[in-house]
């Protein structure tokens, strides 16, 4: 109060005093006539006025009851002028605040007596009022009294009039507020009222807790709820009546108001709960009561519903302003104290929802809209109904029956008979409705979205019903169920549907704009715990209770009680909201839109709380409404079966005359019909494009919430694009081409045509927007999508033409979420694998299309992070362009390939870790590929293995080769095998020359080699060298000959250029390679045909190599020439390495068997290859020359010599009797070139073996030597190259020539020697003698002389040790000269090699010139030799061709010297000898084919040197110690020598007398005789004197007369008469020293 503390000094306060006193004095003016009383008050309080303004110090309230008095008095007098003076003062004072509590006390009775008589009421109202809002004075009995004045106006009278009721009426709701706004005041401490203001209550009925303002409260409402009730007041005095619309708006203001007076003063909440609720409740029982006669007529007014029979009674019916009023109050408590009253508010509820049965009066139904209406816009209030109610085990779903009620409501209307609007074409006018079973409703009213704009429940001047007017309950239901679907969505996304309406909003302005409702309403669900995620990953189905019932099942204990009141309120209201939306979008005119946006915020929603029931429900919705009638039930045969408004009967064909038909075309063929059942045609509507267009709009938005409903919004889709005549183009976009959409339409508008494009970019988006769905939503959409496929597949079985509707967008939806890759691309491929095999073409090309596309896409994408590129995601995109070798089609292995060559062009620097994939790509060929496939997959590995090495990886190169291996083996083109072979060598390259980088790549690589189980210890880049090399061996066996020698080649050229890289192991790991292959490569050998390979016509091959034996001979030479280059090249390496003894020993047993193979091409090489590894062998051991691996070396050579000694035993020249077919096979012998690489071979192993060689050994030799001379050579082609070339026995003998020096110096080596050297000279005599080539040009011959000289030279070198092996040479040379007699060949070409009997003779002079003198002096050790000597020197004296030649007169000699002189020989042999020699005195007949001169000349020598050496013997030298030999002192025999030359001599003289020429035997024996009688003669001459006997002299005087008589004969005419003369005259010469007796 403003004057509280004011004093009178104040100037505002003696202004204001200065005006009252002004006001006293008016006051007196009037009334000192009339009323002196008042006239002496008014002085007395000027006077009080006057000392309080001039005391500083003074109050105003010292003085303010005494001023008040002559004003109560003024008022109590009957003036009006007077009294309406006084009460102005009053209200000065009042409003100045210059009145306490006890003046206040005064007014208000004063007031009070004046409302009695009803005087000024408006001023006394306004006086009342304005006490009471300036100041909180009035209280208790005195507030009572003012409410009690002024509740008195507000009934009408004859003397009052309406607008003084009103004012009444609004100054009693204005005091009612004021004490309610005080007692609020109060409880919240701001207000305190002072106790001595307050007058004691009389009649108070108030809690006695309550302070004073809450108990004026408490007693004003608990008066207002009693008049009401109609009930007299028990405060209020004297008010036993008022109307029950303004008890009603009272009630309604306090609690609409004051609020919180009840929840902060608990026995205000005692009034509302058993009061107010329970007169709520008794004043709707009319209206609950009541039923309509005719429910089916529009009903103006609440009186005119009734008939005159039927109805009730008219104290039943309800009451409009009652009705209205009550409403209001269930609103306002429904709004503000459903938390204090949950049981009062559910029966409210109840009875509003019964309002809209179909029975009720229209008006009745439309308050009840709006009542609903205003409760639908407060989200927290549909909240707070779920939760009290719905959420309760035992309570009515109050919520549930509010949206069914609402559904109902809407079904209602569309009855034809309730509306007064004709059916029918004729009556839909231009406007937004409704119309629906030919029932049109007109939207009459719109409302902003959160706004209730109430027309009936505001009408608290109307006491009748009003006109409702046409369409304005449909409005408000449409408006309702529109504003529980957004309060519901509120409740849900809280702020962010706010914002995702403004993206919606502007996203119709920008159909270009992708959004993404999801990602901006999820910020809530991120935040949920790990069992919702398990929920929403679920879909909500474990534990899901049915949508009607009233209790939710909790997931889990510490499920989130907030998620659990929004999925209540989800499953109480889907059913009745898809139901009643439904409705209103299958009837809707002009609405669509806003409804299917509706439709499309609960299917979010539904989605985002998990309620799959409601979710799919609002697609269903959708769906149908997006397709053509009866179009759905086959299409979504799923939905069918879920309660709602589609489950209609067949529409009328005029059932969519309202909509503009825009296509028509074909339907999407269904396996779930027959093909005679399939429609012929159906008709797209404006409105199924609208539905469309809201659909693809729900699905780009809201992907994340749609979840498993994806499967009948893709099929709708699918049908529609099917309809519209849309194509799948490059990238998995539908396009609508002008072929497609003349072959699909029946008719077509030109605006549908023109918005084809505008769809299919719609239906882009809505994949393209995939991209911001959660994984989870993601999968589900897939997943549809690969049922959807599916079904086109199980489709295109039966021959009908597929959709790839599917195909086209699993392919966009990758392309899409390329930033996920992960999560899509195994789910995605897997499917269009399956996709791939199908036997449809079309599917099939698709199918391959997609994944090629996707591949591509997926290498070409760049990352924005790049540690998530990762080697597992590299391997994951190409897993299926891999799996796609599966699949046997042409077609798609074709495609797959291209696509292999596009990423090896453009992108083979980034596969990574999917090289091993590419390269089973590659790699995976079979026979049942085309030629040109295969020729599409190499170039791809030309590509790698040319240019993408270094980006294949270390770890891929593996692949490579196995891949190059692959190609190489293939059998449809031989220019493909070779040329992938010559990549292999590429490789080699490639690892030898980035050794380095390989070996640093390659450090940490764990995996061994699965080629080489075995040889795990093996470096990584030795892995790859023994990969490359296990491939080219394996082609090394190859069928086709051409590979095979590439192979070879190449694996060769591979080892001996870059084998320096392998480390030890690693060779181990070679052998363990190269040796299985020359078994298998000896193994097909021997089963290969001789037959010759048919060619063709236009391919020439050359003999040798025309049957595949031929070849596979051409592939041993070449696989054990590389084998044996490879010993030869690192064989100092391969010593260190494993266990070289069986390496050795393995290759050795190779070149063993593949030297006795009947191919000359095959064993020379063979020959050729044991040469090279002995050469390696040698140097190695020179190398060695310290002795650190004497131990192998000794095993090296001694396994060389053996196998050398196998090959030159197993020489034989018929080595198979019978072939493998029973056939005698073909004649096989030994090359010449063969044979003499052989012999040529063992001086290189015996350097090595010379200290370890055995007797044994030098036996071994000598038969093997003697084998391979004794063979005849066969003329293979290959010794034509070798002619010039030494004959194999000069290679035999300097074999045996090189064992020579070493017998020298270790004797016991000597017997086995000359066995050897004996049987090579027989053997190469043996070849010579059966005309073999053992040796060119007639060398064998030659070689047997060369060996018996090399016998006796070692003979000569050694004489001591070797005189058991004597007669064994002498033996040899024996046989030898007997060989060349008995040889008539042989003989006849003596004359071409004139020297060898001389040879032989010569080595036998030798010999026994050595031999002799060592005899002689050891007899006995010589006794074997002593036997065979007369036997040998027989044969060589007279035995053509060395007998009687100049080396027998040697021999004569050297036994004449040697033997016979001194007599030291034993007898018997020199018995022997002198038999020799007399035997060789005589001249016998020459054989008749030796008739030369120079022949018989030297046989006439012979006859006379034995002759000569025979006298010399016998009358020279001592012949003592031929005594007791035959009792002969004649060794001679001169007297019967005599006799003979008499003979000869009388023959010659008579044949001489013949005038025919002598023969010349004839003339040689008579020369013969004539010499040597000359030397008898001079022999005897010289002799001493008891040497000859007189019979011997006698007989030799008796010749002389013969011999003159043959001089005289004249020698002949024969051709040897000189010679005769000659010899002639020699001997009569010897006769003139025995013309005269001796002394």
């Amino acid at each position: 109060m403003a004057f509280v503390s004011a004093v009178t000094g104040d100037d505002s306060t003696k202004k204001f005093m200065e005006v009252l006193q002004n006001d006293f004095r008016n006051l007196s003016l009037e009334t000192k006539k009339k009323y002196p009383q008042i006239r002496e008050a008014c002085d007395e309080a000027i006077e009080k006025l006057s000392l309080a303004s001039n005391n500083p110090q003074a109050s105003l309230y010292g003085v303010v009851n005494q001023i008040l008095y002559p004003l109560v008095q003024g008022c109590e007098s009957k003036d009006l002028k007077i009294i309406k003076f006084c009460l102005g003062t009053v209200q000065r004072l009042i409003a100045q605040q210059g009145i306490d509590a006890k003046g206040a006390r005064h007014v208000v009775d004063c007031l009070y007596n004046l409302g009695q008589a009803g005087v000024l009421e408006l001023k006394l109202l306004q006086t009342a009022a304005l006490l009471m809002t300036t100041s909180d004075l009035v209280h208790g009995d005195t507030l009572a009294r003012t409410m009690v004045m002024c509740m008195r106006m507000v009934s009408a009278s004859e003397t009052r009039d309406v607008s003084t009721s009103h004012a009444a009426a609004a100054t009693v709701r204005q005091l009612v507020a004021l004490v309610f706004e005080r007692a609020l005041a109060e409880a919240d401490g701001t207000l305190k009222v002072n106790p001595a203001d307050v007058r004691p209550q009389t009649n108070s009925k108030a809690p006695k807790d309550l302070k004073p303002c809450a108990v004026d409260a408490y007693l004003i409402l608990q008066d207002i709820i009693q008049l009401i009730n109609g009930d007299a007041a028990h405060w209020l005095v004297g008010i036993s009546d008022v109307p029950k619309t303004f008890g009603l708006e009272l009630l309604d203001t306090v609690l609409t108001d004051f609020s919180p007076v009840f929840f902060k003063i608990s026995e205000f909440r005692f009034l509302l709960k058993e009061h107010v609720c329970a007169l709520i409740i008794r004043l709707f029982s009319p209206n609950v009561k009541y039923r309509a006669a005719l429910p089916a007529l529009h009903i103006p007014g609440g009186g005119g519903t009734g008939g005159a029979g039927g109805s009730p009674a008219a104290a039943e019916r309800p009451h409009f302003p009652v009705t209205m009023r009550l409403l209001r109050l269930v609103a306002v408590i429904v709004h503000k104290y459903h938390d204090l009253l949950v049981t009062e508010c559910e029966i409210f509820l109840s009875l509003t929802i019964k309002f809209l049965d179909p029975d009720k009066p229209l008006w009745q139904r439309a308050l009840a809209l709006e009542v609903l209406h205003k409760m639908t816009i407060q989200p927290q209030l549909l909240k707070a109904f779920c939760e009290c109610y719905d959420m309760k085990p035992h309570a009515t779903n109050i919520f549930q029956d509010i949206v069914n009620a609402l559904g109902a409501y809407v079904q209602s209307l569309f009855v034809a008979s309730q509306v007064n609007t004709p059916a029918g074409a004729s009556g839909i006018p231009q406007q937004p409705g409704f119309y629906w079973k030919g029932v049109w409703l007109p939207l009459c009213v719109t409302f902003e979205p959160g706004t209730a704009k109430s027309v009936y429940i505001e009408m608290l001047d109307r006491n009748e019903a009003p006109t409702i007017q046409d369409g304005y309950g449909i409005s408000v239901a449409y408006a309702c169920l529109m504003e529980i679907i957004r309060s519901i969505a509120i409740t849900v996304e809280g702020d962010d549907y706010f914002r995702l309406q403004e993206l919606y909003d502007d996203s119709q302005n920008d159909d270009e704009k992708e959004i993404n409702s999801n990602k901006n309403g999820n910020h809530q669900k991120e935040a949920d715990t790990k069992t919702e995620q398990k929920e929403i990953m679920n879909n909500g189905h474990d534990g899901e209770s049915d949508q009607n019932s009233n209790v939710v099942g909790k997931t889990d204990e510490n499920e989130d009680k907030e998620d659990q009141l929004r999925l209540q309120l989800l499953k109480s209201s889907w059913c009745g909201l898809v139901w009643g939306m439904s409705v209103l979008a299958e009837a809707s005119i002009g609405e669509l839109e806003n409804i299917l946006r509706a439709i499309q915020t609960l299917a979010r929603v539904s989605g985002k709380v998990r309620v799959c029931a409601a979710r799919d429900a609002c697609v269903g919705a959708l769906c149908r409404c997006a397709l053509p009638a009866q179009y759905c039930v086959p299409a979504l045969g799923a939905l069918a079966a879920l309660a709602g408004p589609w489950r209609r009967d067949p529409a009328p064909p005029d059932a969519d005359y309202r909509h503009q038909v825009v296509w028509v075309g074909t339907p999407l063929p269904s396996a779930a019909l027959p093909t005679g059942q399939q429609q012929s045609f159906v008709m797209v509507t404006s409105r199924h494009v609208t539905a469309m267009k809201a659909l693809l709009c729900a699905a780009q938005r809201d992907g994340d919430t749609i979840q498993q409903a994806w499967l009948p919004v893709l099929t709708t889709l699918q049908h529609l694009v099917w309809i519209l005549g849309l194509k799948p183009s490059t990238g998995g976009s539908m396009k609508a081409s002008r072929a497609s959409a003349d072959a699909n339409a029946v008719m077509s508008t030109s605006a549908v045509m023109a918005d084809l494009p505008a769809l299919s970019a719609m239906l882009s988006r809505v994949f393209e927007s995939s991209k911001n769905l959660d994984d989870v939503a993601l999968h589900h959409l897939i997943d549809a999508l690969c049922k959807l496929s599916n079904e086109a597949m199980e489709l295109a079985y039966s021959n009908r033409e597929p959709s790839l509707f599917a195909v086209a967008k699993l392919l966009e939806t990758g392309l899409a979420n390329m930033h996920r890759i992960e999560v899509i691309w195994r789910p995605i491929t897997n499917h269009l694998l399956e996709v791939c095999q199908h036997p449809h073409i079309r599917m099939r090309e698709w199918g391959v299309e997609a994944i090629t596309y996707l591949v591509q896409a997926a290498f070409q994408y760049h990352h924005n992070n790049p540690e998530l590129v990762t080697e597992a995601r590299q391997r994951l995109l190409l897993e299926p362009l891999s799996e796609l070798c599966a699949v046997r089609h042409c077609d798609v292995r074709a495609r797959q390939l291209e696509c292999a060559a596009r990423l090896l062009h453009s992108l083979g620097d980034q596969l990574g870790a999917a090289w091993p994939l590419m390269m089973e790509i590659i790699s995976a060929i079979s026979s049942h590929h085309s030629e040109q496939l295969i020729r599409s997959a190499f170039q791809c590995a030309q590509v790698v293995a040319g240019d993408l090495l270094g980006c294949a990886g270390p770890r891929c190169l593996r692949k490579v080769l196995t891949t190059a291996a692959a190609f190489a083996h293939q059998t449809k083109e031989l220019n493909i095998s070779l040329t992938a072979v010559g990549l292999m060598w590429n490789i080699s390259d490639y690892l030898y020359h980035n050794r380095d980088k390989l070996v640093a790549a390659l450090a940490s690589e764990a995996a061994v080699c699965p080629e080489l189980p075995h040889n795990a210890d093996l470096a990584p880049l030795d892995r790859l060298w023994m990969c490359l090399y296990i491939r080219l061996s394996a082609l090394c066996i190859e069928p086709r000959a051409p590979v095979r020698r590439a192979a070879s080649q190449t694996l060769f050229s591979c080892v001996g250029a870059h084998g320096a890289l392998l480390a030890r192991p690693a060779w181990r790991a070679l052998l363990a390679v190269l040796f299985p292959m020359l078994d298998q490569v000896q193994k097909q050998a021997k089963i290969a045909s001789s037959e010759k390979v048919d060619t063709g016509e236009h391919i020439l091959i050359h003999h040798t190599r025309n049957t595949a034996q031929k070849q596979w001979a051409e592939t041993q030479v070449l696989t054990l020439s590389g084998v044996s280059r490879v010993f030869h090249s690192r064989f100092q390496l391969l010593t260190t390495v494993g266990d070289f003894n069986r390496s050795w020993a393995t290759l050795l047993e190779y070149i063993t068997d593949f030297a006795l193979t009947r191919s000359h091409e095959v064993s020379v090489a063979a020959l050729k290859s044991f040469q090279e590894v002995v050469s390696a062998a040698g140097r190695a051991a020179e190398a060695d020359a310290a002795g650190s691996s004497s131990a192998l070396q000794r095993h090296v050579w001694a396994a060389a010599w053996a196998a050398w000694t196998d090959i030159a035993s197993s020489l034989s020249g018929d080595q198979a009797q019978v072939g493998e077919d029973g056939k005698p096979p073909e004649p096989y012998a030994p090359s010449l070139n063969f044979l003499t690489t052989l012999v040529q071979i063992f001086p290189l192993i015996f350097q090595h073996i010379r200290p370890t060689f055995s007797p044994a050994d030098v036996a071994r030799l000598g038969e093997c030597v003697s084998r391979v001379c004794s063979v005849e050579p066969a003329a293979a082609a290959l010794d034509s190259l070798a002619t010039a070339a030494a004959p194999v026995s000069l290679h035999a003998l300097h074999c045996l020539d090189t064992v020579h020096k070493e017998a020298l110096i270790r004797h016991e080596l000597l017997p086995p020697m000359f066995v050897a050297l004996t049987s090579l000279a027989r053997a190469c005599s043996q070849s010579s003698g059966s005309g073999g080539g053992g040796g060119s040009s007639g060398g064998s011959g030659g070689a047997s002389a060369r060996c018996l000289a090399a016998a006796a030279s070692l003979y000569r070198a050694a004489p001591a040790p070797c005189i058991s092996v004597l007669p064994h040479l002498l033996q040899a040379l024996h046989t030898a000269v007997q060989r060349l007699g008995a040889d008539k060949t042989r003989r006849r070409s003596s004359e071409l090699q004139p020297d060898e009997t001389a040879q032989i003779a010569s080595l036998l002079l030798q010999v026994l010139a050595t031999a002799l003198p060592l005899a002689r002096e050891n007899p006995e050790e010589y006794k074997e030799f002593w036997e065979t000597l007369p036997t040998v020197l027989e044969t060589f004296m007279f035995e053509p061709p060395a007998g009687g030649q100049g080396g027998a007169r040697a021999l004569v000699a050297l036994v004449r010297d040697e033997a016979l002189r001194g007599a030291r020989a034993p007898a018997a042999a020199r018995r022997a000898l002198l038999a020799l020699v007399r035997a060789g005195s005589l001249h016998a007949q020459p054989p008749p084919h030796m008739q030369s001169e120079q022949e018989l000349r030297e046989r006439e020598e012979f006859a006379r040197i034995c002759f000569e050496t025979l006298l010399q013997f016998s009358i020279l030298e001592d012949i003592d110690s031929l005594g007791g030999v035959n009792n002969e002192t004649d060794p001679l025999a001169i007297v019967a020598l005599l006799d003979r030359f008499q003979e000869v001599i009388s023959r010659y003289t008579t044949d001489e007398t013949n005038n025919d020429p002598l023969p010349r035997h004839q003339i040689s024996e008579i020369s013969f005789v004539l010499k040597a009688v000359a030397t008898l003669t001079e022999s005897m001459k010289k002799a001493p004197p008891g040497k000859v006997d007189a019979v011997a002299w006698q007989k030799l005087i008796g010749l002389y007369p013969l011999l003159v008589r043959l001089a005289a004969c004249g020698g002949g005419g024969g051709g040897g008469v000189d010679s005769v003369g000659a010899a002639l005259r020699e001997a009569l010469l010897q006769y003139a020293a025995l013309l005269c007796a001796p002394l």
